[in-house]
């Protein structure tokens, strides 16, 4: 029988108990199952508690401590410098590179076999509106599907499915259309090339079966924009009720994260790429840079939407400042993409989005809102509105340019390892 593994690093035992029981929920949905099911959990939680906790269920386990991802990262350390990658901040990037660390090491086991990476804040479930409410519906036999789907393509090595219900991060890049929404009653999406760019989660105007529903718990103005602002979602649930009861390949766009589903685990020897610049700070789209490298070696990624997830974020330690720094993070990532591989006209047309971006924000709080009620929120959207548009865009060129290099001498690299 064909082995699906599940793998998925967690800090949050709330997270990692809703993710386990939806994929309970799914797997018993599955009456003829032609496969067999295992999970690993890296766990770097404070408590390390995690395998305690799970020891009970009846699902095949194995729960990764920090000691074992530490002694990985020592047997490993060659890999972190070939996918430029800091290890002096616990980064998206640097979670997957463990994942690759502990597939190469135990090669043989994931061998003919599935590997189903995901966020721990995803839900094996499809997101559905039932009585107003926001559901997640469990009855799609994803498991034999996958399986199913494994062994009819075995010229494809990887697959990228979406998440829905709530935005990805960075929130602030979502929340305009949100404040739109909520101030003026409706919002009809610009229709550019660059705004598209942007897959608002809220206001996608491809399907007439999107809902518009009210999702906060309080009616204090206030309170509703302040969770706007932090990327709490309010309004405007994205339902995706046109996937087809079958799986169906579309053409990757490779806006990949949190759901990457690989047939082939030779696609683990490719160091997850990724740019930090000399602040050692990692910017987000890792997730994108590493596909593209895939595709340009030679590995074949599709899309297929039928497998997406719920994403299931919680907002417990959201703040303005924290979505104003990973925004930031966030914009050096999609630059660098665009430039890499869109080009410089894209790269401008995305940097002149930013520079108006937060502007856009600003003014619809001084319009709407009382400032001194939104000090706090003011004051750090400046602050982001500054270091945008102080942003050197000659500095970062040449560093994208030295990023591009070395790509390329990665891909030279892997080049001779495949030949």
């Amino acid at each position: 029988m064909t082995k699906i593994n599940i793998i998925f690093s967690t800090k949050n035992e709330k997270n990692t108990n809703n993710i386990i029981e939806s994929i309970i929920k799914s797997y018993s949905f599955d009456n003829n199952k032609n496969y067999i099911l295992s999970i690993v959990i890296f766990d770097k939680t404070f408590k390390q508690n995690i395998e305690s906790k799970l020891e009970r269920l009846p699902l095949n386990i194995e729960v990764i401590n920090l000691f074992e991802i530490q002694e990985l990262e020592k047997k490993y350390s060659n890999f972190f410098s070939k996918a430029n990658c800091s290890t002096r901040i616990d980064s998206i990037q640097r979670a997957r590179i463990q994942q690759q660390f502990f597939i190469i090491e135990n090669f043989e086991t994931f061998k003919d076999s599935i590997i189903w990476q995901v966020d721990d804040d995803m839900l094996f479930g499809r997101s559905e509106l039932r009585n107003n409410k926001h559901t997640v519906n469990y009855s799609t036999n994803y498991f034999s599907e996958i399986v199913n789907l494994y062994h009819q393509n075995e010229n494809i090595d990887a697959i990228i499915s979406p998440s829905t219900y709530a935005p990805p991060i960075p929130s602030l890049l979502y929340c305009e259309s949100q404040l739109n929404v909520f101030f003026k009653g409706e919002y009809m999406p610009k229709k550019t090339k660059v705004q598209s760019e942007f897959h608002d989660y809220y206001n996608q105007n491809n399907s007439d079966k999107n809902y518009s529903i009210f999702l906060s718990n309080t009616d204090n103005r206030i309170s509703i924009v302040k969770n706007i602002l932090i990327g709490k979602p309010i309004t405007k649930i994205s339902f995706n009720n046109n996937i087809s009861s079958v799986p169906e390949f579309t053409r990757s766009k490779l806006l990949r994260g949190g759901n990457f589903i690989v047939f082939n685990p030779e696609i683990f020897h490719i160091p997850h790429l990724g740019f930090s610049e000399s602040n050692n700070i990692p910017a987000r789209r890792s997730d994108m840079i590493h596909s593209h490298l895939l595709t340009e070696v030679g590995f074949q990624i599709r899309d297929v939407s039928f497998f997406s997830l719920v994403h299931n974020r919680t907002f417990n330690y959201s703040s303005i400042e924290n979505s104003s720094e990973k925004y930031f993070s966030d914009m050096i990532g999609a630059l660098l993409v665009s430039y890499l591989y869109k080009g410089e006209t894209e790269f401008t047309n995305r940097l002149l989005f930013y520079q108006k971006h937060i502007k856009n924000i600003l003014e619809l709080l001084y319009e709407n809102m009382n400032k001194n009620e939104f000090k706090n929120e003011i004051d750090r959207l400046i602050e982001l509105d500054i270091q945008i548009n102080s942003f050197d865009r000659s500095h970062f060129i040449s560093e994208f340019k030295k990023f591009s290099l070395k790509q390329e001498n990665l891909k030279l690299q892997l080049c001779k390892l495949v030949s």
